[in-house]
């Protein structure tokens, strides 16, 4: 009876050491993946300065567009017809305008704090990694 406790506590431990070792083997290959996430994600962002900085120029140049259209119009007051365009493009320029505006807050958002492009990153390779295991498992349905 004691041989078999004493094999018994033997089989246990070394379960316990080989769980260890592979808990502690995917915990070191989970940091490199973060450390390959966030080394991609700065040369992403690298990628997107010049984005930002294209969508500054076309922003200037939307305004120069308006500033054009808004000088024909003064000079169009005789023909109601294209006034009536003149004011419809000013209102789709204002509309793009808008939008453009948006994105480059947006990029700039992304280049001044990359953190967040990181954290969603993890946060998604996180969950997917947890739904494929419990998939593995046969815990859950198959996506």
């Amino acid at each position: 009876m004691a041989k078999t406790l004493k094999d018994l506590l033997l089989a246990l431990l070394n379960a316990t050491l080989i769980l260890v070792a592979l808990c502690l083997f995917l915990g070191w290959k989970l940091a490199r993946s973060v450390e390959n996430i966030q080394d991609n994600f700065r040369e992403s962002l690298q990628i997107v300065q010049p984005l930002r900085e294209q969508a500054q120029g076309v922003r200037e140049d939307l305004a120069s567009l308006r500033a054009d259209l808004s000088g024909i119009r003064i000079l169009g007051d005789d023909e109601p017809e294209l006034k009536q365009k003149l004011q419809q493009a000013l209102v789709r320029l204002d509309e793009v305008q808008a939008k453009l505006e948006t994105t480059q807050a947006r990029l700039n958002e992304l280049v001044e704090n990359p953190q967040m492009l990181i954290d969603y990153a993890v946060t998604t390779t996180v969950d997917a990694t947890t739904a494929r295991l419990i998939e593995l498992r046969g815990c859950g349905e198959a996506a």
